[in-house]
């Protein structure tokens, strides 16, 4: 066979990679990485689920409503997350603490009394204020800037009362012009609608008349066909000789086929006439149609071009309003007088200035006055800013001191919080120790000798997954003999051949160091070192199915 053939051959009898784990007790631990190992118990043996871990224990029934949908994996991703996030929070919080602190100034101040302090300035500031304006606006003050309010009110007045009579020709002016404006615009709209309903008129006689001259045509040139058709007449061939053999036909024959033939050119003939005559009467009826169609549309064309006229009149007469509108709103623009030029407002802006003057007179002397109190006003504004400022650097301790009551608060619901992650890795832990424990209870009750390990438990006290055979609690690849490797080996190839469904023989080399093997279901084939034999030396035990090949 060639090599694939060969393969392919072997393939249909077992798997290759079936066939080694089952023919050699060492491949299974030696030969296969621990991770293939582990998925293969885990296959045999069958994986156990959440729902039974939780089931087995019920100190974690809580462990369902704390991963809401999420699995352990995910779960445990975000509580390190979150803890790890706690963490730097609850390292920062102290040394926040301390800036704050340091922050913080020695002083110890009554703010009470400061506060006393800045409310008695504030008053003597207000009453300095009145002063101030008391100086400011005296009696005779006070009433000459009444008076002149007074003034002010009836500029307006007149104002108002001035626009409201002489502007009335003048609103009336413009809202005449807009009316006719707008009549002109309606009239505009129908004669541009009548033009257009004339014009549609005209092109939908000129395809009628169009069509009228081309059926006129067709009709004639019927005519012409009929009378060519009617005057033709019968013609029939002198030759009375037979197409096949050339003898002259008789005479009966030759006559039947003329007769035959004229009748013939006789019903063709008037089949033609008729289907002529036919077309004819058909398009004759079209053009009478049409004629009378076009009769009608003459009729409504003229009747918008009498509407058109209307509304040609119709403007002439709104162009004549619009000239006397536009004439009356500039007349009565013309007519409106500016009211600052009236002696009534002249009189009254002349009294305006008078008082002005008066009041600024009045005022000059009370500036020295004034500027007293301003500066006064002044010293007690600096005193004030002084004591805020005490009292504001204050404020800050006190906030200081509420957010370090914040902070530590801060911390102590952090450290909560922590707590909470810490219980919920506990149980996670306990459930992945639960898990660990069942697992292995259901992987090694497959096994009569083997026993296999995991899970590794780290310092930290976290699960690692591996996957390590044991015999009477020794480990395969630490401390165990070769005896107890060959016979492990021998009891793991039981299980899996139990598995597959699959029996082979099994290859035991360096037999000479197993005392006594554990009981298989198949051909047991030891390979075993012999001193005395220098050539390969095959013996086959009658009460013991092994077959031992020794050799030097």
């Amino acid at each position: 066979m060639s090599k694939t053939e060969y393969g392919n051959k072997i393939k249909s009898i077992v798997d290759e990679e079936i066939f080694k784990r089952l023919t050699s007790p060492t491949y299974f631990n030696e030969q296969i990485k621990w991770q293939d190992r582990r998925q293969i118990l885990l296959y045999i043996c069958g994986d156990i689920s959440d729902e039974e871990v939780i089931a087995s224990n019920k100190d974690l029934s809580k462990l369902n409503d704390l991963l809401n949908g999420k699995t352990l994996e995910d779960m445990k991703k975000i509580i390190a997350s979150q803890k790890k996030h706690i963490n730097e929070e609850l390292e920062k919080i102290p040394v926040r603490i301390d800036e704050i602190n340091k922050m913080m100034p020695d002083t110890t101040v009554d703010i009470e009394k400061m506060r006393k302090q800045v409310a008695q300035i504030e008053a003597d500031m207000d009453e300095l204020q009145q002063q101030k304006i008391n100086v400011k606006n005296g009696a005779s003050v006070l009433d000459k800037q009444r008076q002149l309010q007074e003034l002010e009110m009836k500029l307006n007045d007149l104002k108002r009362t001035f626009e409201a009579d002489s502007m009335q020709d003048v609103y009336k002016a413009q809202a005449k012009l807009q009316e006719v404006q707008g009549n002109i615009q309606i009239i505009n709209n129908k004669l541009q609608q009548a033009d257009n309903n004339r014009k549609y008129k005209v092109d939908e006689a000129n395809r009628i008349q169009n069509d009228i001259s081309r059926l006129e045509k067709e009709m004639e040139e019927l005519r012409n066909k009929y009378r060519v058709i009617e005057a033709e007449e019968f013609e029939h061939g002198d030759n009375h000789e037979c197409p096949t053999c050339k003898q002259s036909l008789p005479t009966d024959q030759v006559e039947n086929a003329r007769n035959e033939a004229l009748a013939q050119f006789k019903e063709s003939r008037t089949y033609k006439l008729a289907e002529i005559n036919r077309k004819g009467v058909s398009q004759k009826e079209e053009v009478t149609q049409l004629n009378a169609r076009l009769t009608t549309l003459r009729s409504e064309h003229d009747a918008f071009v009498v509407e058109m006229n209307k509304y040609q009149d119709d403007l002439s007469v709104q162009d004549k309003e619009l000239n006397k509108a536009q004439k009356a709103l500039e007349s009565a623009l013309s007519a409106v007088q500016d009211v600052t030029t009236t002696d009534t407002y002249q009189a009254i802006v002349a009294q305006k200035q008078a008082l002005q003057a008066e009041i600024q007179q009045l005022n000059e002397h009370t500036n020295e006055a004034i500027t007293g109190i301003e500066q006064e006003i002044g010293s007690k504004r600096g005193l004030i800013g002084g004591l805020n400022a005490e009292i504001a650097q204050h404020a800050n301790i006190e906030a200081s001191k509420e957010r370090i009551i914040e902070l530590e608060d801060q911390q102590q619901k952090l450290a909560q919080e922590y707590e909470k992650l810490e219980q919920t890795t506990f149980l996670i832990e306990e459930f992945i120790r639960t898990k660990v424990n069942m697992l292995t209870d259901r992987i090694n009750s497959k096994f009569k000798y083997a026993r296999f390990k995991l899970f590794d438990v780290q310092i930290n006290g976290g699960l690692n997954e591996v996957c390590e055979t044991l015999y009477e609690g020794v480990p395969y690849s630490s401390g165990l003999n070769n005896a107890a490797r060959i016979n492990v080996g021998l009891d793991i190839i039981n299980t899996l051949s139990a598995h597959y469904g699959i029996q082979a023989p099994i290859f035991v080399d360096n037999a000479e160091v197993v005392t006594k093997f554990i009981d298989v279901d198949t051909q047991l084939i030891s390979l075993v070192v012999s001193e005395k034999d220098k050539k390969l030396r095959v013996e086959v035990e009658s009460n013991y199915p092994t077959l031992n090949l020794e050799a030097v």
